[in-house]
């Protein structure tokens, strides 16, 4: 029963936290002025995703060969291959920074 007493309490006090974050009263002004930008190429998530799932699967697959040595390395290394190369690829892709600003002249 404390359980669920500490369930429920946890969870109203996630959703009044939300509640009472957002802000009601609010103004808005929109001015819109139209300008050139020199904006050069960004940073490139997909080259990311790809080394980095290349990198986690590389390490997967070595920890997961050392750690099933006794029994054979090729079950551990090819679940830590999958389980690396989609951990590295998420990573590699969440880890690409933002775009430069662009510059306005």
């Amino acid at each position: 029963m404390i359980r669920h007493v500490l369930v429920g309490t946890a969870a109203l006090a996630l959703i009044t936290g939300a509640a009472l974050a957002q802000d009601s009263y609010s103004s808005t002004t929109t001015t819109t002025r139209v300008q050139t930008a020199d904006v050069g190429p960004g940073p490139n998530a997909g080259a990311n995703a790809v080394a980095g799932g290349a990198g986690g699967a590389a390490l997967g697959a070595a920890i997961g060969c050392v750690v099933t040595l006794p029994i054979g390395c090729a079950p551990g290394a090819a679940v830590g291959a999958a389980i690396g190369g989609g951990t590295g690829a998420v990573v590699g892709a969440a880890s690409t920074p933002a775009a430069p600003p662009p510059v306005y002249r």
